[in-house]
């Protein structure tokens, strides 16, 4: 179940209107961004909260998002999944049209859509995301 959040528990930035269509790039920094969500909770936590921050679903190859071998390394050390770990960096929201095509170093990993479902997509495997919060709330009940 989704749980609606008032603008001011927000952790992303969006300055302008975040629409189905738009993509979410990786890269070092991007200019000219619709918005923003810093990667401090992890990629999939990261990709979650991005979802309820803007009322959208979203489609996410797992396989478009880049690992370091440091991220993977420590992950392993820690017996955890790499994509539900702290990373340093954002998740970019571009609109269509925009320019960022024209930089070798951004990567898209996926689309936002208006269904509001959180697809991760690993090749031809599907999966649905929910919030690490949310799992420890039901185990909770």
């Amino acid at each position: 179940m989704r749980r609606r959040i008032a603008p001011g528990d927000y952790r992303g930035s969006y300055k302008d209107e975040i629409r189905p269509d738009d993509l979410i790039i990786m890269c070092d920094g991007m200019t000219g961004a619709a918005g923003f969500m810093d990667l401090d909770e992890g990629i999939l936590e990261s990709l979650w909260r991005l979802s309820l921050e803007t009322d959208l679903g979203l489609v996410a190859d797992i396989r478009r998002i880049p690992l370091s071998q440091a991220d993977i390394d420590r992950s392993n050390a820690d017996d955890i999944n790499p994509y539900e770990q702290p990373m340093e960096g954002r998740i970019y929201i571009a609109h269509p049209a925009s320019e960022y095509h024209l930089r070798e170093d951004v990567r898209v990993i996926g689309y936002l859509t208006d269904d509001r479902k959180c697809i991760i997509k690993n090749g031809d495997r599907i999966s649905y995301l929910r919030s690490r919060g949310e799992e420890k709330e039901k185990g909770h009940e």
